[in-house]
């Protein structure tokens, strides 16, 4: 730095002076979430990445690089920043579209866009920093600013995701509420559903998907009138036409959104039958997900043990031959058996007189 004139000296001096505290108040707030395996798991990247600059592997020939090649290795940087960024979001999504049987790239955009901004400047300053510290290690201090205001953006994005998140779950909340016959309902489902996920061995993912949509399966009841959602008889035909709407208002208003894209394919389907004479499109048997149908037989299954205004609820053996009755054209026969399995297996270790009659 001495061989700098005063006023660039001065302008370092501060942005370190300026940088150091932002760094460490941006790794106060962003490591909090953070487990000791996650600290130890950046920490070594962060030790291979520092020592495969340090020292590279040629594959060829050293060759003198000159100010006429940068051209050639910033666009050779862009196109591995960008694809190696590609193929990270990218095994996600498909691990994820090949469950719910749709394109992977259809929701990549919607999914990514949040924190693509700061994940593209982060490799820009982590390519710059690359290359400048080779011939002056000191101007590393200039990228701990930008590094710490990146790391604060980030977390601030993750705190919008979950109040989002918990604003829509409460939303979800409200609609139970609308009916005294249905409150609680969507929790319930919630909960048999993950049960039911686990039971059919599925991944952690997959688990907290079907949790996550079967507690939001009802939000398009927000689009329903009172008059139809608390009347006390039957429904007529054009009640029940407005009434079969709430699956497709509810992936409409949950697809918008990046925290719920994945569970809103399953909102939309939660009321289709293997038998493919479900709505609202009416497909089933390989077609329809597995996730979709837990959460159909879990909602079934609170909906039958609960009261409603027209009937009282069923007991459990009565819901049981219910599902036993419509297994194989209302629900997936495998997961129906998984379903009575499990509660089977609640039955034989939970006191009798601890096992509710109904759900409600």
């Amino acid at each position: 730095m001495n061989a700098l004139a005063w006023p660039l000296r001065l302008y370092v001096g501060l942005v370190i002076a300026a940088g150091v505290p932002a760094l460490v108040l941006g790794l106060a707030v962003f490591v909090a979430p953070l487990t000791p395996v996650d600290l130890a798991t950046a920490t070594a990247l962060f030790a291979l990445g520092w020592l495969a600059q340090r020292h590279p592997v040629h594959l060829g020939p050293k060759t003198k690089v000159t100010v006429d090649d940068a051209p050639f290795f910033a666009a050779a940087l862009l196109a591995a920043g960008v694809v190696g960024y590609a193929l990270r979001t990218e095994l996600v999504d498909v691990a994820v579209a090949l469950q719910l049987h749709r394109s992977p790239l259809s929701s990549w955009w919607l999914d990514h866009q949040r924190d693509l901004i700061q994940t593209a400047a982060l490799y820009a300053l982590g390519s710059l920093a690359a290359a400048v510290s080779h011939g002056a290690p000191w101007m590393l201090a200039l990228f701990v600013a930008p590094v710490a205001l990146i790391l604060v953006s980030f977390r601030e994005t993750l705190q919008l995701r979950s109040t989002t998140r918990d604003a829509i779950v409460n939303l979800a909340d409200l609609i139970d509420a609308r009916d005294a016959y249905t409150f609680g309902h969507s929790l319930r489902v919630a909960h048999y559903a993950e049960q039911l996920a686990r039971r059919m061995q599925m991944g952690p993912t997959q688990i907290e998907l079907v949790r996550e949509a079967a507690r939001l399966h009802d939000v398009g009841k927000i689009a329903t009138e009172d008059r139809i959602l608390q009347k006390p008889g039957r429904l007529t035909a054009a009640e029940m036409a407005e009434m079969h709407k709430h699956c497709d208002e509810g992936y409409r208003f949950l697809k918008r959104l990046p925290e719920f894209w994945e569970g809103a394919e399953l909102v939309r389907l939660h009321h289709e039958r293997y038998d493919a004479n479900g709505y609202p499109r009416g497909i089933g048997g390989a077609d329809l997900p597995w996730e979709a149908s837990i959460i159909s037989v879990a909602d079934a299954w609170d909906a039958m043990t609960s009261d409603r205004p027209y009937r009282k609820a069923l007991s459990r053996g009565e819901a049981i031959d219910e599902l036993l009755r419509f297994r194989g054209t209302q629900w997936d026969p495998i997961v129906v058996d998984a379903f009575l399995a499990m509660l089977e297996e609640e039955r034989r270790t939970v006191p009798a007189a601890a096992v509710p009659a109904t759900a409600g």
